[in-house]
Parts: C-alpha cells; sequence; structure tokens
C-alpha cells in the first residue's frame, strides 16, 4: 500500500494533554486486616463514650476509618480484600491516635492495678481500683495489633535531621 492512500485526521498533541488536569497521586499505607482494625477501632470507640474529653472532630482518621468499616466510603481510608489501607497524609493522625489508646489501655490494665492471687490461680484487680472501661483480654489483644501496628507505621514516617 502506497503512502498517499493513508488519510490521518489529526495527532494528539501535547498541548491537548497538557489541558487536561492531573488527578492528585494518592498514597496508601496498608494498615493490616479489616478484621484487626476493627478491633482496635471498636475499642477507641468504646474508650471515647468516657473519655469525651479527648474526643476528636468529626473529619478524624479515627471516625473515617470506623465509617469505612460500616461500609461507608471515605477519602482518607479504602478497604479492598480484606486489607485496611490509609491516605499517607493521615498517617500522624492514625498514629498519635493509636498511641493514645495504647497508653490508656496501658494504664487502664497496667500491673499496678492488679494483685495476684493463690487462691485462684491468677491476677485479680485490685477492689480498691475503678473498674476498667475495657476487657482485660480485648485490651491485651488491642495492644498487640497495636505494637505491629507502630511497626509499619514508623517504617513509611520520613525523618528530617537538622545539624546544629
Amino acid at each position: 500500500m502506497p503512502a498517499a492512500d493513508v488519510d490521518i485526521d489529526r495527532f494528539p498533541s501535547w498541548s491537548t494533554r497538557a489541558r487536561r488536569p492531573a488527578a492528585p497521586r494518592v498514597d496508601w499505607v496498608s494498615l493490616g486486616s479489616e478484621y484487626d482494625i476493627a478491633h482496635v477501632v471498636r475499642l477507641w470507640q468504646l474508650v471515647m463514650r468516657f473519655r469525651i474529653e479527648s474526643l476528636p472532630d468529626d473529619e478524624s482518621v479515627m471516625w473515617q476509618l470506623a465509617d469505612g468499616l460500616r461500609g461507608r466510603r471515605g477519602d482518607a481510608v479504602r478497604i479492598r480484600e480484606g486489607i485496611v489501607s490509609i491516605d499517607r497524609r493521615h498517617l500522624k493522625e492514625f498514629r498519635d491516635a493509636i498511641d493514645w489508646l495504647w497508653d490508656h489501655l496501658a494504664d487502664e490494665h497496667g500491673d499496678q492495678r492488679y494483685a495476684w492471687c493463690r487462691d485462684v490461680g491468677q491476677w485479680l484487680r485490685m477492689p480498691t481500683e475503678q473498674p476498667p472501661i475495657t476487657n482485660l483480654e480485648d485490651a491485651r489483644r488491642a495492644v498487640e495489633i497495636i505494637d505491629d501496628l507502630m511497626d509499619v507505621a514508623a517504617d513509611n514516617v520520613i525523618k528530617l535531621w537538622e545539624d546544629a
């Protein structure tokens, strides 16, 4: 076929490509399984019922996680195939929230609040202590999950060092 028989209507030009706005790139950080994150979020919500002074605003990443786990769509949270991911821009806020929860659980179920009972053969809460908000087994499981989450979150944080 000779070259004269081919008609080309138009070529895509760089100017038409440049006019299209580029979608902002979102970097997602995988947190872990939906089951584990749901356990941590449930405990966080339970603690928030009693610690109203620490209640974050409506756009907090923890509220978006809770909404995402209920099936609502959000900008900062994505759940695919049972894996929960959050937008990297919300990672610090997420770290602060689970760090606060870890501190609360460690204080609520600390060693100073329990005594060994020889008759029963296990640790029992001292009768002088206020009853806990969370169950001991749920708190232990949440602390293990949070420790794993902190390792994941630490791998995704950029540290800047400044020479004095």
